[in-house]
């Protein structure tokens, strides 16, 4: 690859480890890695304008980019480019923030602890493929005008998950394994919301759309002001509990 740095970053000895990124516009692809570093893979820059950035400090690393526009950075035709690989030999926080950011990202039984994610605006695509090893404490998500997809998020392990969202499109898959209660907290303006659940995980939806509408699938039923899945209506646990808010916008539950 054409002006690729080499990224090759070693676990800290310190506890309550911290994985950052803070990107802007560009390409990130990240996929579990199965070697004994922390984060590895590679950084291509065809403009040489926006070069790679690492910082440690303590129990924290954050990979970044530093702007430095060139009088021909106009002629570039390629975005930079992320491809990482994410170690599983300490549990950690991972955060993400980006810019108008295309991203791939599969955190497939990577430990995590807990995960934040910040983006404003771009396409961006998460998947849990693999169960998460470590009860991740939360989720946070905040996404403006972006089309945002999240997948087997059963598998995360979360306790408690919130997403805040402007004029965006955001579709959120629950497949994969419930290993306890979980609870998601959903406020947008302006977005179309699409859950998905699978008919096997119990669960519970409070949905409202001010000046928009709620569309509501085969496999639910209304009680007790939310809509009830047949696993929720026998009593099996865990059980996944959803409210979720639209201002002028819609939301889409459906079952699998």
């Amino acid at each position: 690859m054409d002006n690729a740095t080499e990224i090759n970053v070693a676990f800290p000895e310190a506890e309550n480890l911290h994985l950052r990124l803070t990107v802007g516009a560009c390409r990130l692809r990240i996929v579990p890695g199965d070697g004994a570093q922390w984060v590895t893979g590679s950084y291509e820059d065809p403009s040489n304008a926006v070069p790679l950035r690492i910082f440690e400090d303590g129990n924290t690393v954050r990979i970044a980019q530093e702007f430095n526009w060139p009088a021909n950075f106009g002629t570039v035709n390629r975005p930079p480019t992320f491809n990482l690989k994410l170690g599983k030999g300490k549990p950690y926080l991972l955060s993400v923030e980006g810019g108008a950011t295309e991203s791939e990202i599969d955190l497939g039984g990577v430990p995590l602890r807990g995960l934040t994610v910040k983006y404003g605006a771009g396409k961006q695509e998460f998947d849990f493929s693999a169960p998460n090893p470590e009860v991740m404490e939360s989720i946070s998500i905040s996404a403006g005008a972006a089309a945002f997809e999240m997948d087997r998020l059963a598998n995360a392990n979360f306790t408690r998950m919130v997403l805040d969202g402007g004029a965006a499109a955001f579709e959120l898959d629950f497949g994969g394994l419930l290993a306890r209660d979980a609870y998601v907290k959903i406020n947008t303006g302006m977005a179309a919301v699409e859950l998905e659940i699978p008919a096997s995980t119990a669960a519970k939806i409070s949905a409202e759309a001010v000046l928009g509408g709620v569309e509501v699938g085969d496999g639910f039923m209304k009680k007790e002001g939310a809509f009830w899945n047949e696993a929720a209506l026998e009593g099996k646990t865990p059980v996944l509990s959803v409210s979720a808010q639209v201002v002028m916008g819609a939301i889409q539950l459906k079952g699998k």
